[in-house]
């Protein structure tokens, strides 16, 4: 005699269905988005100062300049060499420093970027114009460009 439950492969059935409708139901958070290098969404935008008092600008170099021709008119042989090479320093020096004490600090503004593989960049660039979080954007060049 051969007795077969009813329920036996409609267990089974449920199960493997029930699988299939819940898996079907799963959905991504958010679009899909192709990953391409360089490329994410802006997390963040602050106002920032950017000290651009370094480096050798004209100050400097004009503060060589005369310090060289200043020291030049000093002694004979040896003795101007080196007077001509002290004064191109110390001019350079001086003229550094003139220049620095006039520069003022600049409005800025770092931007930061989640990027598409999943990491984060930050640049400091002075224009923000058109951008705002949430946005997508390119990261190159130390700059963020809409995307």
């Amino acid at each position: 005699m051969n007795t077969r439950l009813p329920g036996k492969h409609l267990g089974a059935a449920i199960i493997v269905s029930s699988a299939f409708l819940f898996g079907a139901c799963a959905t991504p958070t958010g679009p899909a988005v192709a990953a391409s290098p360089g490329t994410g969404r802006v997390q963040s935008i602050e106002m920032v100062q950017e000290d651009s008092r370094n480096g050798i600008g004209l100050g400097t170099v004009a503060g060589a300049v005369i310090g060289g021709v200043l020291g030049n008119q000093i002694g004979e042989g040896s003795g101007n060499t080196a007077a001509t090479i002290a004064g191109a320093a110390g001019g350079a020096y001086a003229g550094n420093r003139i220049e620095n004490s006039r520069r003022q600090p600049s409005d800025a503004y770092k931007i930061t970027v989640r990027m598409d593989d999943g990491g984060y960049q930050s640049v400091v660039q002075r224009s923000a114009t058109g951008l705002s979080v949430g946005d997508r954007v390119r990261v190159g060049n130390n700059s963020v460009t809409e995307y």
